[in-house]
């Protein structure tokens, strides 16, 4: 009787256990159901919402400005216009919107009006924007407004063309929902403007100089470069298509063909361990070498087995940037733009982040508009300068190779390959490089 009576008593507690769990996520789900419902929906938003939300059109809230009051600095607002996104296809269910007589609509075509852009909804001067969400290849585009709006109206959807990508919601009421992790959402619109590339010159390409995209090169490119994209996404460091990659999405809408290594830019003052970390022995694309130190010349080249992939650190001085470029133990400074916003792009169906004035940056790589001109050899960079010399103990941290495993490579291919690119003789590799592959790398400053 007493093992029964256990039982029993264990039983009643874990049923307690469970419905107490269960009234405390139906209370904190409550508190923020009506937290959000006094902070966002008064009387005029709310009965706008309440008709949307009978016609069973899937709502999502993507307005920046109300995403970050309410839900990072948890503070209410009161806003005239909210945004909210809505598909294509859910268009037509709208209809019977336009028979209340209270509700005044605006309706944004494209310029040949083959296409329904935004929807504005007004109500006692509240207004529902509807921002329609174009489905293209992996992602959603968002196209300019051309309706006439009250000169207060700011658009944060509509201003310019903008891509948005598929993401985890939440719903609210059964009226909208919202991204699950809005932190994350909204640094990824801060790079959300779209620009197209330059097709006229791709076809250019094609038609004068017969560099048509290479199938066999984009089967092998696509998927590490997509890892690199959601790797650095995730972690939230910026990064954008550098030197010959971002040329070849310009001046080719896609890859130059004859290309054997696509470049990554990245701010120097964001890196932190978790971009190595992660490339330490990554299945898809792992982390071959690293060149440089942190505060020096930064340098990752990850490998797939067939192409090189470059992480380049973009350091600032003054009014530029430079990457480190090194030829044995010299040091140079490749000089690019400041970079003061990043925009996105397509690049075989798929989102990267470009720098917002492509053609400055390929001028200042190539020379004024010397781009344009395909050189698969012989050309030559103007932007790059001497800057110093590798020190005897600088060079020595500045260098490792790894294992597909994330290892470090302490084997005679790593000595003999330091020693030819440095112009060093080596024998063996310093114990104190031989660190394993789950630890920091603390590296000493560099002093020229």
């Amino acid at each position: 009787m007493g093992l029964i009576h256990k039982k029993l008593f264990i039983l009643f507690a874990l049923s307690i256990y469970i419905l107490l769990w269960m009234l405390v996520g139906f209370f904190k789900q409550s508190i923020n159901s009506q937290y959000y419902h006094n902070h966002i929906l008064n009387s005029n938003i709310s009965l706008v919402l309440e008709y949307i939300s009978k016609l069973n059109i899937n709502l999502l809230l993507i307005d920046p400005i109300v995403l970050d009051y309410l839900f990072i600095r948890h503070l209410s607002l009161q806003k005239r216009l909210i945004t909210f996104g809505i598909s294509n296809e859910s268009i037509p269910f709208l209809d019977p919107l336009f028979s209340i007589q209270n509700f005044s609509i605006t309706i944004s075509t494209n310029m040949k009006k083959t296409s329904i852009d935004h929807i504005f909804i007004e109500y006692n001067q509240q207004i529902i924007h509807l921002a329609i969400l174009h489905k293209q290849n992996s992602y959603f585009l968002i196209h300019k407004n051309t309706a006439q709006l009250p000169i207060d109206i700011k658009l944060s959807y509509g201003d310019t063309l903008r891509i948005l990508e598929p993401f985890e919601s939440k719903l609210i009421e059964n009226k909208f929902s919202f991204p699950r992790n809005v932190s994350h959402f909204l640094w990824l619109y801060n790079t959300s403007e779209f620009l197209e590339c330059n097709q006229n010159l791709a076809n250019h390409m094609e038609n004068k100089y017969s560099l048509y995209q290479n199938k066999s090169q984009l089967n092998l490119t696509i998927l590490p470069m997509r890892t690199i994209v959601n790797a650095l996404n995730n972690l939230e460091k910026h990064h954008w298509l550098a030197g010959g990659t971002l040329l070849g999405w310009y001046r080719h809408c896609g890859l130059i063909p004859y290309t054997q290594d696509m470049d990554f830019g990245l701010f120097a003052e964001e890196y932190d361990d978790s971009i190595r970390n992660y490339f330490l022995g990554n299945p898809t694309i792992y982390l071959w070498g690293t060149l440089g130190l942190v505060n020096d010349s930064l340098e990752f080249r990850l490998f797939t087995g067939s192409y090189t992939f470059d992480l380049f650190w973009a350091y600032r001085e003054g009014n530029y940037r430079w990457y480190g470029y090194q030829i044995n133990r010299t040091k140079y400074k490749r000089k690019i733009p400041l970079i003061q916003r990043l925009c996105s792009c397509d690049l075989f169906g798929y989102r990267f982040s470009v720098p917002c004035s492509p053609i400055n940056y390929l001028n200042n790589e190539y020379g004024y508009e010397k781009w344009k001109i395909p050189l698969e050899k012989n050309y030559t960079w103007i932007n790059v300068k001497y800057n110093s010399i590798w020190n005897d103990i600088s060079w020595m941290y500045a260098v490792r190779l790894y294992t597909r495993e994330g290892k470090v490579r302490t084997d005679k291919y790593a000595i003999d390959w330091i020693a030819n690119q440095f112009n060093y003789s080596l024998k063996t590799i310093p114990i104190f490089l031989n660190i394993s592959s789950n630890k920091s790398v603390t590296f000493l400053p560099v002093k020229n």
